[in-house]
């Protein structure tokens, strides 16, 4: 029966689709218009607030925000693949992998555009690089949210911690230095947890909330320490965990912190949660963990925090001996193969992505929103995804929209400098971590933890070995036709 009502419902949204492609006097003499299909799983209200102000922009073009294809992330994209099959793909969409659409054959070359286009000359080098296969440009990179160390001020400011020279620095506020090093802020950790696992119920303060379960100091401590290369040790090439002593020393930090179970992370033993669920929160919001690795995508916490008197802010990540690199994360949009406006496709896309004048429509329509918000006496909404591109006027009012956060402005001003993930465009990267915690693979992370720290340099030469082969197996691969 579900099959049934969803089959009827493509077949009745294609006949809306099809009757909105035709204008005309109602005689039989209608004219086809430019008309496009827009999908993300981004703020829907916001995406046709900026699709509006397209039209107006574009008047020749119509665009349809389309809100059947649901979920986000991996969701999002398999509905995107079904929709494809259905023979309704959207002109232009966003995906959380670009090789996953580009292997379903979805995606348009678009590099004619993007080569022709001024605002994608303005794209930093480190961003502009990504979405590009064998001189094929098949994603746009859209933004950059933000890595870095969301922390509990007022955790800060009644432990009273001091610098502890050869251990760490604080500053006049109470607060981590925004320079910290990958060592000041594991000592960090440490320091400032105050937990007893036989009595927290009248308050508990956690070290350090991890990235999805553990650390993610390998794929960002490297990046720091040598500014040849980028996200865990990629160099545009390859993978060099064996030969970096950072991957190295980073890798053995986190699965010394994954073994704690003492407070200075938020991981405990199975027996311990199971007995204590009311451990089970996100404690960044929660008020009960001093430093959380976050991106700014959770920037809505700071407001939702601050209604019960927890005061958060974002401090840069940690940086190393040649710099401080802002780790970013990117999304995408894509132009469908089978749009019949490519040229117009790509103004769309470039409006409601990497564009100079699409970025400054989206701030027109959040400074009038929040205008709206305030007037409630509701929280101004701050800004949580950034440009990728040097737009000097663009990022001169951004100030505005995260005004408030303390730490945010460090990493603001070094944002030229940042090095983005590989998580959403490199093909392979995502089937190597599923072989990495494969508990069938003899050398996956958990079996790491259980060696030991001596163990690493031995998973440094396997994981080096596999993911170089998974990747450039699938970059060998890409796109062409299963047999």
């Amino acid at each position: 029966m579900k099959k049934i009502i969803t089959l009827l419902f493509i077949l009745l949204l294609t006949a809306t689709l099809v009757a909105c492609g035709e204008t005309g006097d109602g005689g039989g003499g209608g004219t086809q218009q430019i008309e496009l299909t827009y999908a993300d799983w981004a703020n829907q209200e916001l995406s046709q607030q900026l699709i509006d102000a397209f039209m107006v922009e574009y008047p020749d073009i119509r665009v349809i925000l389309r809100t059947d294809i649901t979920g986000s992330g991996d969701a999002f994209t398999g509905n995107l693949v079904t929709a494809a099959q259905a023979g309704l793909l959207p002109d232009v969409f966003a995906t959380d992998n670009v090789p996953t659409v580009v292997n379903a054959g979805l995606t348009l070359d678009v590099a004619q555009y993007w080569d022709a286009d001024s605002d994608a000359a303005l794209v930093y080098d480190n961003i502009a690089a990504t979405g590009v296969y064998e001189g094929k440009r098949f994603a746009i990179p859209s933004f950059q949210f933000l890595k870095g160390i969301m922390i509990n001020l007022n955790i800060f400011e009644d432990a009273n911690l001091t610098t502890v020279p050869g251990q760490y620095r604080i500053d006049n506020d109470g607060y981590p230095v925004k320079d910290w090093t990958f060592e000041e802020f594991v000592n960090i950790a440490s320091a400032i947890k105050e937990f007893d696992p036989d009595n927290y119920v009248g308050g508990y303060n956690l070290g350090l909330d991890t990235w999805y379960g553990s650390p993610d100091f390998q794929q960002v401590w490297p990046m720091m320490d040598d500014a040849s290369v980028g996200y865990d040790t990629f160099d545009g090439t390859q993978f060099n965990y064996s030969t970096s002593d950072s991957w190295k020393a980073a890798m053995t930090e986190k699965i010394e912190l994954h073994a704690l179970t003492d407070g200075t992370t938020t991981r405990f033993d199975a027996d311990f949660i199971e007995a204590n669920p009311d451990l089970v929160v996100y404690h960044i919001q929660n008020g009960t963990v001093a430093m959380d690795i976050e991106g700014s995508w959770q920037f809505w916490v700071l407001n939702d925090a601050a209604k019960n008197g927890i005061d958060l802010g974002f401090w840069p990540y940690p940086q190393g001996s040649a710099g401080f690199f802002p780790p970013t994360i990117l999304d995408y949009l894509a132009v469908s193969a089978e749009t019949d406006f490519p040229e117009e496709a790509f103004l769309l896309a470039k409006w409601m992505s990497f564009g100079k004048a699409g970025f400054d429509a989206r701030l027109d329509i959040l400074e009038e929103n929040n205008s709206l918000l305030e007037a409630n006496g509701e929280m101004p909404t701050y800004l949580d995804r950034f440009p990728v591109a040097d737009y000097p006027e663009v990022w001169e009012r951004i100030n505005d929209f995260v005004d408030g956060i303390e730490g945010v402005d460090y990493i603001l001003d070094n944002i030229e400098n940042s090095k983005p993930d590989l998580d959403k465009w490199l093909p392979g990267y995502k089937d190597f971590w599923s072989w990495a915690n494969d508990p069938e693979n003899p050398f996956n992370f958990n079996a790491l933890v259980t060696a030991g720290a001596a163990s690493v340099p031995t998973w440094a030469s396997e994981w080096e070995d596999k993911i170089n082969e998974i990747v450039q197996t699938a970059l060998k691969n890409l796109g062409q036709p299963v047999e």
